[in-house]
């Protein structure tokens, strides 16, 4: 079974364009270098063909850093590209049905915000959860949750047996918070695709965690 922790980068096409210019393969390979473990594609606005070719894309940037590589929302692509999991919110393919079509050793991660949902994924099959948004932030999504706090993320914590990762608002100054509450990892978008130097920012992310 492959592992989720640590620093968790997500990648989404629209923000790969920092102060440096860079694009996301560059991004991609800069924060793996920097110590990400886990590289998420988050697409929420292409086609299914550009997808493919995205993930495919990280998916061989990944296993040349053995990474894992989860495809966000699309089972279908995820399972395309040979990638290591994916991860279901809310409104996509439910956790059971997905965990009925997949094999055992393909990861499921889902978004939970409370002991209640986090409870029910994990009996669905998930692997892991994504708990936030965990501070303020400028939402990477229209349907982003306001700040819950690391207090949220610890009552999740203490209600699961899986790994939970923290998510929403992360950066080097408060991720020692977020693990310190139970989290075996962070996800984090903006602090990387926004840093002028992506690999210095995940390695400090990653110097953080520990």
């Amino acid at each position: 079974m492959v592992q989720i922790s640590g620093l968790y980068a997500i990648i989404d096409p629209s923000r790969c364009s920092n102060a440096s210019g860079s694009g996301l393969e560059t991004i991609a390979r800069a924060v793996l270098r920097g110590g990400a473990s886990v590289i998420q594609l988050r697409d929420k606005s292409s086609s299914g063909r550009q997808r493919f070719s995205r993930a495919q894309l990280l998916r061989s940037i990944c296993r040349d850093f053995e990474a894992s590589f989860i495809v966000n929302d699309r089972l279908d692509i995820a399972l395309a590209v040979g990638a290591d999991g994916v991860h279901l919110g809310p409104e996509d393919l439910p956790v059971r049905s997905a965990r009925a079509a997949v094999p055992d050793d393909f990861v499921i991660g889902a978004s939970a915000g409370t002991p209640e949902v986090a409870n029910r994924l994990e009996n669905q099959g998930a692997d892991y959860l994504g708990v936030g948004a965990i501070y303020e932030a400028r939402p990477s999504k229209g349907d982003a949750s306001p700040p819950r706090g690391p207090e949220a993320l610890g009552a999740v914590v203490d209600a699961v047996d899986i790994p939970v990762i923290g998510i929403g608002g992360i950066n080097a100054e408060n991720a020692p918070q977020v693990i310190a509450h139970g989290a075996c990892g962070v996800a984090v978008i903006r602090s990387l695709l926004g840093a002028d130097d992506p690999e210095r920012a995940a390695r400090q992310l990653v110097d953080a965690i520990r």
